[in-house]
């Protein structure tokens, strides 16, 4: 026999997973409230357990038809079991519900992007942007879109669009100094990278792409000021201490370089790239015994590094 209990466990989330999984072994129905339902699929995704969660969904939808959160929900725990279908079909339920709700149009816009189809999730992210109080995440995908249809002009602008109304976006940093390297455009982006640095001088990322537009213009010096002070902020960036020991080669500084390389093994594990690259060091200063020893560690890593082979 069902019984129809209610219950309002908002303010105790644990306790409503509780009541929850009681009436799904008694078989029985209680009401919950919204935020209640809410907790309880937030508990389960989590817990990675999509499945779990689109059950309460669906308790969630019977129990409160007209809450535009749990087509919303429902929507994303489909894209996250590749359900692409039913995730449009509950999109398309919420937008029925409240047209304004801006993430409708961000979640299929996320879907038409992993799916290519770039057109339509540019309409849906340029219709989330005029609805959404928070840009910045929307202005990134939609210069991922427009990258991955190599058109980098117009993803650095929107990327230059996302860090104005962010800052501190590290992924709109590091894809600005990618689509200006796609673009040739090292000068620009070494006047973007020190306006940014004037606002933001301890951004260890802005001091890093500095330093790899400094590079590519073969402005080793300043490269190397670049880096120290993107490794000052940020004392286990790995990634700063090889391209500073790449620069540092380029200037025949080779005691330096491989100190510089073996620094990096204080913070992730010795990649076959750094071990050619100290063995090339001590090649350039004639210490075959040494050089040959670290192509070995190279190959023994990546039996494909044709540098290390023929070193």
């Amino acid at each position: 026999m069902e019984e129809d209990f209610e219950f309002d466990f908002s303010e105790d989330p644990s306790f409503s997973v509780e009541r929850y999984e009681e009436m799904i072994r008694n078989q029985d129905q209680y009401f919950f409230d919204a935020q209640a339902f809410e907790n309880i699929i937030d508990y389960y995704i989590e817990k990675s357990d999509p499945i779990k969660a689109l059950q309460v969904v669906d308790y969630a939808v019977n129990q409160h038809p007209f809450a535009v959160i749990f087509f919303i929900k429902q929507a994303q725990l489909y894209v996250a079991t590749n359900q692409f279908d039913k995730a449009f079909a509950s999109l398309n339920k919420a937008e029925i519900l409240e047209s304004s709700e801006s993430d409708i149009y961000t979640i299929r816009g996320n879907i038409y992007e992993g799916l290519e189809r770039s057109e339509e999730a540019l309409e849906n992210y340029e219709k989330a942007l005029g609805l959404a109080e928070s840009k910045d995440e929307i202005l990134l995908h939609i210069a991922y879109v427009y990258q991955n249809m190599s058109d980098y002009e117009n993803a650095a602008t929107y990327l230059k669009q996302c860090l104005e109304q962010n800052m501190e976006n590290q992924d709109a940093l590091y894809e600005l100094a990618f689509c200006y390297d796609v673009l040739d455009k090292q000068e620009e982006s070494i006047q973007f990278y020190r306006q940014y640095i004037d606002n933001e001088p301890y951004s260890y990322a802005a001091w890093y792409n500095l330093g790899n537009a400094y590079n590519k213009l073969e402005l080793f010096e300043k490269a190397i000021d670049a880096y120290d002070y993107a490794i000052l902020i940020k004392d286990n960036f790995a990634s700063a201490y090889f391209n500073k020991g790449n620069s540092l080669v380029h200037l025949d500084r080779f005691n330096e370089a491989i100190a510089v390389y073996k620094h990096t093994f204080e913070y992730e594990p010795p990649s076959a790239d750094t071990y050619c690259a100290i063995g090339e060091c001590y090649e350039k200063l004639e210490e075959m015994e040494e050089a040959r020893s670290y192509y070995k560690k190279a190959v023994k890593l990546d039996r494909k590094l044709a540098d290390a082979w023929f070193g």
